[in-house]
């Protein structure tokens, strides 16, 4: 029996409703994390490895101070998208009590209708500005590249959907179509055909690591004893009090930090990547220091990918 040709249409829908499905479930803190966040060690490792094996330093920010009090997610809704959805918002405002652009008396028919291939179109127009932006910032500076993205999003949008609308569906759906296309570029996608339907999506791509380190590569994640910040007080005071004001905390609440040596290799031991990674405890509980571990290098290494 012969294959099915590719279906761009029911593609695109299946895409949409696995990226909506991805948006309610991403920014969830679940109780592997939560335990995660008792170790130093596998903190360190989980967020160097998120990043290393598939250049997801996006999600990589659970681990992080940035969702010490909100949900990841909801920080980004708060700080970034909100401001634009919802014209004159401020940090702490109801959203409810405000006219924004999620209202369907911005919506064009082709909004109303979008049955998935124009909101991945939008994602595909924008990509490419998605590698501008880890070339220039990784994801360190989050705040570059979300304000960055949104607002190329915003006119992209426009142009493609004709309406002002928006969404954070909308905004998380493209940025995170993204943030995975950029994954699939260094790790090389498989085609998957479903069993019953016979119909296939995806493509057999080769990545950027299959292409460096070989067919059958393997990146391991190892880390060293976490090493205690002996001069508390002088590192804490190093930190920027805006930005730990906007995470909800204060140098004050900062009772530990340590730092530990992270590093990615391949199965015949040859080092690809090597990240110190700096953690401080609040409570109880760890969180990487994203103010201080810098990992712009592991984007800068990548080049064009």
């Amino acid at each position: 029996m012969s294959k099915k040709a590719f279906n761009s249409t029911l593609y695109a829908l299946i895409t949409f409703v696995v990226m909506a499905a991805i948006l309610s479930t991403m920014t969830v803190l679940t109780f592997k994390d939560k335990y995660i966040a008792f170790d130093e060690e596998k903190l360190a490792g989980n967020y160097v490895d998120s990043i290393v094996q598939s250049g997801d330093g996006y999600n990589a920010y659970k681990y992080t101070l940035v969702s010490i009090n909100d949900k990841y997610g909801d920080y980004i809704r708060k700080n970034y998208i909100y401001p634009i959805v919802y014209p004159g918002y401020e940090i702490g405002m109801d959203t409810g009590d405000l006219d924004g652009y999620d209202d369907s008396k911005y919506m064009s028919e082709a909004t109303e209708n979008d049955d998935g291939t124009l909101a991945g179109q939008l994602a595909d127009a924008l990509y490419p500005y998605y590698e501008e932006l880890m070339q220039q910032y990784g994801w360190d500076d989050y705040d570059a590249v979300f304000t960055n993205y949104f607002n190329a999003l915003v006119t992209e949008r426009q142009q493609i959907f004709g309406d002002e609308y928006l969404s954070d569906e909308v905004m998380f759906t493209a940025l995170e179509a993204n943030v995975a296309t950029y994954g699939d570029k260094l790790t090389g996608t498989t085609a998957v055909t479903d069993e019953d339907s016979g119909v296939t999506t995806g493509e057999d791509t080769t990545g950027f690591y299959q292409t460096i380190y070989g067919d059958d590569y393997k990146i391991t994640t190892t880390t060293s004893e976490p090493e205690s910040i002996s001069n508390l007080d002088e590192y804490v005071a190093m930190l920027d009090s805006d930005v730990l004001e906007s995470y909800g905390i204060s140098a004050s609440d900062i009772a530990d930090a340590c730092r530990v040596e992270v590093t990615s290799s391949l199965a015949d031991g040859t080092v690809i990547y090597s990240q110190t990674v700096y953690e401080v405890k609040v409570g109880n509980t760890w969180y990487v220091d994203n103010i201080t571990t810098d990992t712009f290098n592991f984007y800068l290494s990548l080049g064009n990918i």
